[in-house]
């Protein structure tokens, strides 16, 4: 899934269809631009998870955040998109990425897993993509055991300036593109507010432009 964000109301097989658009060239348009972004998100999960550490990467599209991800820890990934995850299986098995124990075609906002069945939930690029991201977080949130660590990368509407009246414009093509350039920050701050069980313990803007966010959001014991 990886930045192909999408509205509130944004219907489900409307994503779909965009990742059936985008997965053939999804790596040569949205791999460099997004590196550093996936990079800290991947080492921030590592080192939350530690060594033997279950991370789920929710979103986990083509797979470019796996070979990013340690061989001492165990990776699920989840994807709603079958095409990306054919991308993702072909790269597992060609870079042999031992660290990834399943990829599986499931939605965000209803997780196939037991409640705390993971140390760290993953979540690169993918919260403005689902339709009801409180609903995509409240199942991470699930899935996480106590004193477990819920990463987010995401791209967050400007508030301001010439970059928040290119991102209204854009808006008009999300339907199209599959993502929402408009997704604005309170959709997952007024979320985290709300749950005295989560704290923010590092927020960071990073490269390309500071356009990109990672939050790291510890679940309390």
């Amino acid at each position: 899934m990886n930045p192909i964000p999408a509205t509130r109301v944004y219907a489900g097989h409307h994503a779909q269809a965009a990742y059936g658009r985008w997965a053939p060239i999804y790596d040569l348009i949205f791999d460099l631009p997004f590196h550093p972004g996936r990079l800290a998100a991947a080492q921030a999960a590592a080192a939350a998870a530690g060594s033997g550490g279950e991370i789920l990467v929710i979103g986990v599209g083509t797979g470019l955040e796996l070979p990013l991800l340690p061989g001492d820890v165990r990776v699920t990934g989840i994807d709603i998109s079958a095409p990306m995850l054919r991308a993702a299986r072909t790269r597992v098995e060609r870079q042999r990425l031992v660290q990834v124990k399943g990829l599986h075609v499931m939605d965000a906002g209803a997780l196939d897993f037991p409640d705390a069945a993971f140390d760290v939930a993953l979540a690169p690029y993918v919260m403005s993509v689902v339709p009801h991201p409180a609903r995509a977080l409240d199942e991470a949130w699930r899935v996480l055991r106590p004193r477990g660590t819920l990463i987010v990368m995401n791209h967050f509407a400007a508030e301001r300036g010439l970059r928040k009246a290119v991102e209204r414009r854009m808006e008009t093509a999300a339907a199209w593109l599959g993502w929402h350039p408009n997704f604005p920050y309170s959709a997952i701050g007024d979320w985290i507010a709300a749950r005295p069980d989560a704290r923010i313990v590092e927020r960071c803007e990073l490269p390309p432009m500071r356009l990109f966010t990672l939050l790291r959001i510890d679940k309390a014991g």
